[in-house]
């Protein structure tokens, strides 16, 4: 059984595109669960008599979860394409639970949808606003149609704590943990893509460029939306071909 195993991972070594980690079983747990509190990855894992029946497992069940992250977070996008960009980034580790085999396989959320990739990020006209479900955090892309809106310089806010920890999310994949970690601890009422952002009601944006970077931290209230690192008034439609997802504080 251990010659079976040594001739696996050999094998694995020799296929393009996956890494296969040699580590002994306590660093191989340190780090599956180092991945696992890492929200930038996708993983999937899977425990059977047999090596390669369990990552044959595991991979089938992380291409279920890259195509229904896809779906949810990127419905703009082809998710074959996704799944078979995962394929080729797939990452993998394995250790032993008794005289079973534990296949445990990642994808970073980065390889699987390159936002730099000028080709692959569509540019949408913006439709009326509507309320959206809680589920739905999909980013759209803001297409601007007016002139932008001049800040009034004399215009100034204060922060709240809240929007103080706004301001260290520096990049499109660190939004989705943010608003989760205040979603877990019941400050969230809502949350949706930019399409869907309610008019007639306060929220705050985070806005990202093509390259996942956050251009701007919008606090909108009322008719009025307000920079939170300018501290003064701003607007989205000043943000050219950017995405945006907001949320409600409670």
């Amino acid at each position: 059984m251990e010659l079976k195993r040594i001739i696996f991972n050999l094998i694995l070594l020799s296929c393009p595109g996956y890494i296969c980690y040699a580590q002994d079983a306590e660093n191989a747990i340190k780090s599956i669960n180092k991945i696992k509190r890492d929200t930038t990855y996708i993983y999937a894992e899977s425990t059977t008599k047999d090596l390669n029946e369990s990552f044959n497992n595991a991979r089938a069940i992380l291409e279920m979860q890259v195509g229904d992250w896809v779906r949810k977070q990127h419905p703009a996008e082809g998710i074959e394409v996704c799944i078979v960009k995962a394929k080729d980034h797939i990452m993998q580790l394995d250790t032993r639970r008794g005289e079973l085999y534990r296949a445990f396989v990642y994808v970073s959320k980065r390889d699987i949808m390159p936002v730099g990739d000028k080709s692959e990020v569509a540019v949408f006209e913006v439709p009326p606003a509507e309320q959206s479900k809680a589920s739905d955090v999909a980013p759209a892309i803001i297409k601007e149609k007016e002139k932008p809106v001049v800040a009034d310089e004399s215009s100034k806010i204060e922060l709240t704590p809240e929007e103080k920890q706004m301001q260290t999310v520096k990049s499109f994949y660190e939004v989705e943990p943010f608003i989760k970690g205040l979603k877990s601890k019941g400050k969230v009422k809502n949350f949706g893509k930019y399409a869907t952002m309610p008019q007639n009601e306060d929220c705050h944006l985070f806005i990202y460029d093509k390259q996942g970077n956050i251009s701007a931290i919008l606090r909108k209230s009322g008719t009025t939306q307000y920079n939170l690192n300018t501290l003064k008034e701003d607007n989205v439609k000043n943000y050219k071909n950017c995405g945006a997802i907001w949320f409600q504080i409670n």
